[in-house]
C-alpha cells in the first residue's frame, strides 16, 4: 500500500507537524488491539511522512503515546469543565459533567480506548495517575457542591464520586462491547445512575 503523500509545512510550522504525529497515532492506536503493535513507522506511514521526522518532536515511541495519553486527557477534561459552564445549579451541572462524559466516551472511542484501556499501562507507569486524577478532580467536585448545595445526601463525595466513574465507563463501554444485550435508553440509564450514586434529593 502507497504511502500517504502530504504537503511539506511552512518553515515556523513545526508545531502543525507535531499535531499531524499525534493525530496519526489517536488513529491507529484507538483501533489496534494493542499499542504494542504501533510502530513509529506505521505513525509515521499514518502522518504521510518519513519516520526520522517524529524525531525533531519525539525522543522515541513511548514519548509520542505518553502526549497522546496527556492530549487525551486534557481534551476530556476541557469537554466536561465546557457542558458545566455556565450551569448555575449543581446538580445540573453534575448532570451535564456527567453526560459530557459519555458522549465523549461513544462519539471519540478511539481516544476513550487510549486513556483508560489495559493497552496503556505502560504509558500509565511513566506518568503516574496524573491526568485520571485531573479528570476525576472535577467530578469529585462537582458531587462536592451538590452536597454543600445540600441536593444530595452523600456522606463520602470522593467515593461516591469514584462509583459513579466506574459506572460511567460501564455505560462508555458495555453497550458497545454486548450489542445484543436490551440495553434501555442512555438518558434512562444516566439518569438512574447519577440520581442513585451521586445520592441527589
Amino acid at each position: 500500500m502507497s504511502e500517504k503523500r502530504r504537503l511539506v509545512n511552512p518553515r515556523g510550522q513545526g508545531g502543525r507537524l507535531r499535531q499531524e504525529i499525534l493525530d496519526a497515532a489517536v488513529v491507529l492506536l484507538g483501533r489496534a488491539a494493542s499499542d504494542d503493535g504501533v510502530t513509529l513507522r506505521d505513525i509515521a506511514r499514518q502522518a504521510g511522512i518519513a519516520a526520522p521526522s517524529i524525531y525533531s518532536h519525539f525522543a522515541d515511541r513511548a514519548a509520542v503515546i505518553d502526549a497522546v495519553v496527556t492530549e487525551s486527557f486534557a481534551e476530556l477534561k476541557a469537554v466536561a469543565h465546557a457542558a458545566g459552564d455556565g450551569v448555575d445549579h449543581p446538580a445540573d451541572r453534575l448532570r451535564a459533567l456527567c453526560a459530557a462524559y459519555v458522549r465523549f466516551g461513544r462519539e471519540q472511542p478511539g481516544r476513550y480506548r487510549i486513556l483508560f484501556e489495559a493497552s496503556q499501562r505502560e504509558a500509565a507507569k511513566r506518568q503516574p495517575a496524573a491526568n485520571g486524577d485531573a479528570a476525576f478532580a472535577g467530578l469529585t467536585a462537582a458531587l462536592a457542591d451538590c452536597v454543600t448545595d445540600g441536593s444530595s445526601a452523600a456522606t463520602d463525595p470522593a467515593l461516591d464520586a469514584t462509583a459513579l466513574w466506574v459506572a460511567l465507563h460501564g455505560l462508555v463501554v458495555l453497550p458497545r462491547a454486548t450489542p445484543a444485550f436490551d440495553w434501555p435508553a442512555t438518558e434512562v440509564l444516566l439518569d438512574r445512575i447519577i440520581t442513585s450514586l451521586a445520592h441527589l434529593r
